[in-house]
């Protein structure tokens, strides 16, 4: 109880982007880790060959980084989307210079660094900016983020992604507005895969809660709710054919 009391309590906090950083969104665009379809072998946004167009897909990490601790979703995640035909670009937001720890996955305590929640949206919208003057995307761009990845994946109100999916997030916050919900237009399609007992959103804690309330009314959308207990969700089947079912649908692979 005391556990969950201390993250509301945190989660509650005042959640801004101060003035005094400096946005450095182009570096976690220069930093990305890239993987081409069909292609296990990860590779750098200047690497990308421009002979033929390709669908992209944005896949925003949770707070620990490319490598974090808090999940060992973000390089599978990222090899299973490659397999269904996308290059997958992940921003690495721990390349910014005016990035500082946000979490402690040993305890699961998050909001320890309140500005990058503003960062990981620009983050977004920079690399959306960067692919679409590529000469090798086809027009067709994906997002998708798993924690706290998924919860700016969530935010983002930028127009024009062939759809979103959230991993990882509650989509609900009990005490600002400006995080509780789905903010991309609503013809833009959403997939929020969670588990039913995340210990990151403990029961008491202002993001208890799950997306499938967030997604009524909007079209081809859908809230998968996995039985048991996790955070990470690229290890669940389920969780693994709703996406292929959702790229497939997004995209015409």
């Amino acid at each position: 109880m005391i556990k969950g009391v201390v993250q509301a309590a945190m989660a509650a906090s005042v959640m801004f982007v101060s003035p005094t950083y400096a946005d450095d969104a182009p570096s976690t665009w220069s930093k990305a880790v890239v993987y081409l379809p069909n292609s296990s072998e990860a590779t750098t946004v200047d690497r990308i060959p421009t002979d033929r167009k390709l669908p992209a897909v944005i896949y925003m990490h949770g707070c620990g980084g490319l490598h974090g601790a808090e999940s060992g979703d973000n390089h599978p995640w990222a090899k299973y989307l490659a397999a269904q035909g996308l290059l997958v670009v992940m921003p690495d937001s721990m390349a910014r210079s005016d990035r500082k720890p946000s979490c402690d996955p040993a305890t699961n305590r998050g909001n320890l660094f309140p500005p990058v929640y503003g960062m990981r949206l620009a983050e977004i919208k920079y690399a959306a900016e960067q692919i679409r003057a590529q000469p090798w995307f086809n027009g067709k761009l994906l997002l998708m983020g798993h924690s706290e990845g998924g919860m700016a994946a969530a935010r983002t109100a930028l127009p024009d992604f062939a759809g979103i999916i959230v991993s990882g997030w509650t989509c609900t916050n009990a005490k600002f507005k400006t995080f509780d919900g789905v903010f991309a237009p609503p013809e833009t399609p959403v997939l929020a895969i969670q588990y039913s007992d995340d210990p990151w959103y403990p029961p008491g804690s202002v993001a208890q809660g799950n997306c499938e309330a967030k997604l009524a009314g909007r079209a081809n959308s859908a809230a998968i709710l996995l039985p048991g207990r996790g955070h990470g969700t690229y290890g669940n089947e389920t969780a693994r054919r709703a996406v292929t079912k959702f790229v497939g649908e997004r995209i015409g692979l």
